[in-house]
């Protein structure tokens, strides 16, 4: 079993929790509203339930990483490794907001702090232990799009490198937690 394997079921025990909050994240959609601060939010508190069964040995927020000022959303220690999993929270809206339309592709190619380049260069700075980007994209941006995102990430932003292990077929309509792994960091 692999620190990759063992934050999938993570992501996987996490969308258990989200299943039952469909209907406010289509009212989030359909108002058109970013919320990374409440996405962190849920996760804290999934993760804190995680550590009180036992589920993980420990978690940590905003955690410094070398000398810099920069921090990362969350470092998480799974029972079955002693390694690190550092994980970066974003929020991504897929439809409208006032007017202008977001998806996928896009914040995979953007590389302000809009997209996901800024994050996974501070990860791939940090030696050891597994770095994982975790989007919630509030409507599901299908199949397609969100591949043809990923793959856009990688050509752009190369040698940085992501691989998707999550499967936007396997979640409603209403949301997809997109789960990527840096690969060679």
């Amino acid at each position: 079993m692999t620190l990759e394997d063992d934050i999938e079921r993570l992501v996987i025990r996490f969308k258990k929790n989200l299943d039952t909050r469909e209907e406010l994240l289509e009212c989030f959609c359909r108002h058109g509203v970013q919320l990374e601060g409440w996405l962190k939010g849920e996760f804290l508190y999934f993760l804190h339930k995680e550590k009180s069964m036992g589920k993980l040995v420990d978690f940590d927020r905003e955690v410094t990483v070398g000398n810099s000022r920069k921090k990362v959303d969350f470092r998480v220690r799974m029972p079955t490794s002693s390694l690190d999993a550092w994980i970066e929270l974003k929020y991504w809206l897929i439809g409208y907001q006032k007017g202008t339309r977001y998806g996928a592709v896009f914040y995979f190619g953007d590389a302000s702090s809009v997209g996901i380049k800024p994050d996974v260069e501070k990860l791939s700075r940090i030696p050891g232990g597994g770095k994982f980007v975790l989007v919630l994209a509030v409507a599901n941006p299908g199949v397609h799009e969100w591949s043809t995102g990923v793959e856009k990430f990688n050509r752009k932003f190369s040698p940085l490198y992501l691989k998707s292990l999550t499967d936007p077929a396997e979640f409603t309509r209403s949301y997809f937690l997109g789960l990527l792994s840096l690969s060679g960091a």
